[in-house]
């Protein structure tokens, strides 16, 4: 089992014990002996004869108990299904095929795996069955098929190594894989080019932007791009280990718009959003610079806000591939860190997914007006929506449209400000939700809202209870917020009898919350009694499995 460093969804980074020795995770076994010479950087070698770091025996005919791997990665593809089911090596390694895995392997081997390789999709089915039913700890071993231009899925699809068989194999034929398509070449050049794209899909990992890195890289080829759909449709699995929080990243592609943090945000809408109680809901178009409120577009709109009761006004920014984005939203993750081409033109499924938000947004309020400040290219959304038309053919942001938004502001709601502290409330209640699920909104009970927008304290009688950080994009809670939310029993841990200081390990984790997600708020508890609270490093379902790494960053603590 590895000790997991990063992680974005099934794509991992890790270091794993073997043979006395540690080895980074992903990484790539490059072939050793006569015909086969690997790069002087290579972290891993492979051979028949045990000159490298890991031996295999030359035919499954010809097993040798002292080898690393069981039999041979070219399994005759008629032998019956269910004959191989040996655990070789001392470290507990199994080559799969039809059987089920053995729970106590640490490294399993997709037999026949270029037999698969001709099937797209059944090589898909392979990965994904087999990492449903193994601990996301261990390793899976992809043998015989990885070239440059396709080792990012395969990483994405939860693989952690590979071999440099099938490069060998060109580079004899002449033909030098790039991370595009094969050129005339040398077997030097692709041992090169495999371990550039391993270096860079490490740190793809790290800095959780492997999926534009597999975006990227799939075009070259048909199956990739339909295995990216296939892994969008599984949101479940794919999900888990896709952090609440991150860092900006671009949106290129129209697979981009099933990216599982995109797709999350927008099922929380439909399944954990509450809006505020507003009498009017107004309607903006999205802006280049995030989040909105810091782009001179939305700086604009607020001179058509700023002297009237903007306490009655629901504000939500329509946009992809979020859809809808309220106002008091617009910090959580994704929303202030997608970038996405803008062209003015709108794809069918924009449009339809653009329009399913909303109309989830418009059914759960209860607006007496609805007033579209949209661009002419956003005409679909009045197409639909009925509600008074404030651009009325002018650019959103100027001076034409300005002044009749204004006028028409203060005809709806008037003059006279309304109670900015409940309605401070409201939108805090609203992201509590949101983020924390049914109960969240719990947090604000009684609570006063202090500082200045987007830097909000959640104050109770005499202590703070949280506070919303811009930079994460979510609420960090206090021991004092923690113990009002544990009552509703939200995203609680169970340790062993210890007090906590720095981190909580996943060795001293005795259940989780299985919906936590990496960097959600974690309560730290022992029988009932709050421990401490921090930010989940890992998914609930992994702390209960693992049995290395940090689990949850102590943010307090007793």
């Amino acid at each position: 089992m590895i000790e997991i460093t990063d992680r974005w969804g099934l794509a991992k980074r890790g270091k794993w014990n073997i043979k006395n020795k540690e080895i980074e995770t992903p990484n790539i076994f490059f072939l050793q002996g006569d015909l086969f010479d690997p790069p002087e950087d290579s972290e891993l070698t492979l051979s028949v004869d045990g000159s490298s770091d890991f031996k295999t025996p030359s035919s499954f005919f010809n097993f040798e108990e002292e080898s690393d791997f069981p039999s041979a990665f070219a399994y005759p593809g008629d032998m019956i299904d269910g004959l191989v089911d040996e655990i070789g090596g001392d470290e507990k390694i199994q080559i799969i095929f039809d059987q089920a895995p053995d729970p106590d392997a640490e490294l399993y081997v997709i037999g026949n795996a270029p037999e698969l390789y001709k099937r797209s999709d059944r090589l898909y089915e392979k990965i994904i069955s087999l990492r449903r039913k193994i601990d996301y700890h261990k390793l899976l071993y992809l043998p015989g098929i990885v070239q440059p231009n396709n080792m990012a899925l395969m990483t994405y699809l939860g693989v952690d190594l590979f071999d440099s068989a099938y490069s060998e194999t060109m580079g004899v034929e002449g033909v030098e894989l790039s991370d595009w398509i094969g050129f005339p070449g040398t077997s030097e050049n692709n041992s090169r080019h495999l371990l550039d794209e391993l270096r860079l899909i490490r740190k793809s990992i790290q800095n959780h932007r492997i999926r534009e890195l597999v975006e990227v890289r799939s075009r070259v080829e048909p199956w990739q791009v339909e295995l990216i759909r296939k892994a969008d449709e599984d949101f479940k699995i794919f999900s888990k280990g896709v952090p609440v929080s991150g860092d900006d990243f671009s949106v290129t592609t129209r697979e981009s718009l099933n990216r599982p943090d995109i797709v999350r945000f927008k099922r929380r809408i439909k399944d954990r959003y509450s809006p505020p109680d507003r009498d009017v809901l107004l309607l903006f178009p999205c802006s280049a610079r995030k989040p909105y409120f810091q782009s001179r577009t939305h700086r604009r709109f607020r001179e058509a806000t700023r002297e009237i009761d903007w306490t009655s006004l629901q504000e939500v920014t329509l946009t992809s591939p979020l859809g809808a984005v309220p106002r008091e939203l617009e910090l959580f993750y994704p929303a202030q860190q997608y970038d996405i081409p803008v062209t003015h033109r709108w794809f069918e499924e924009e449009k339809k997914m653009i329009l399913e938000q909303l109309q989830s947004i418009i059914e759960k309020g209860d607006y007496q007006t609805i007033i579209s400040h949209l661009p002419e290219s956003m005409s679909f959304v009045s197409d639909e929506i009925d509600g008074i038309d404030t651009s009325r053919g002018y650019h959103p942001t100027s001076d034409e449209a300005i002044e009749y938004l204004a006028d028409k502001l203060k005809e709806v709601v008037g003059k006279e400000r309304g109670d900015v502290q409940g309605f401070l409330q409201q939108n805090l209640e609203s992201f509590s939700k949101f983020q924390f699920g049914r109960g969240g909104e719990r947090l604000l009970d009684g609570a006063i809202i202090k500082g200045k927008y987007p830097w909000y304290k959640i104050m109770g009688d005499d202590d703070q209870r949280g506070m919303l950080v811009p930079q994460r994009g979510l609420i960090s809670l206090t021991l004092e917020g923690a113990e009002l939310l544990k009552k509703e029993e939200i995203a609680l841990v169970e340790i062993d009898d210890f007090v906590p200081k720095g981190s909580v390990f996943a060795v001293g984790v005795k259940d989780a919350d299985k919906s936590i997600r990496p960097e959600e708020e974690a309560l730290v508890i022992h029988e009932g009694e709050l421990r401490g609270v921090g930010p989940a490093v890992m998914s609930g379902e992994e702390m209960m499995r693992a049995e290395k790494g940090e689990a949850i960053r102590l943010r307090h603590h007793l």
